[in-house]
């Protein structure tokens, strides 16, 4: 029998993330960044997004919901 192939560690790491991207619950887009950045990275490249821009419509948000490598969700008024 053929001996069990070896793995390469390097073909593991995931070097980017996509989020999904909600406003006020509702998935809307997905955005896809680097897996090094920090919360608040990831709050300020999700808010400077144009798409995201345009569904805020010039809203500020009320707030920014960041679950790092899960998703991103953003509350507005209503």
């Amino acid at each position: 029998t053929a001996p069990w192939p070896a793995h390469d560690q390097q073909y593991l790491v995931e070097d980017s993330f996509s989020y999904p991207i909600s406003f006020n619950g509702k998935t809307r887009l997905e955005l896809e960044f680097p897996a090094t950045l920090g919360k608040e990275e990831v709050e300020a490249a999700v808010l400077a997004d144009p798409e995201v821009q345009k569904r805020l419509e010039g809203r500020p948000p009320k707030k920014v919901i960041v679950v790092p490598k899960r998703i991103v969700n953003i509350v507005t008024e209503p």
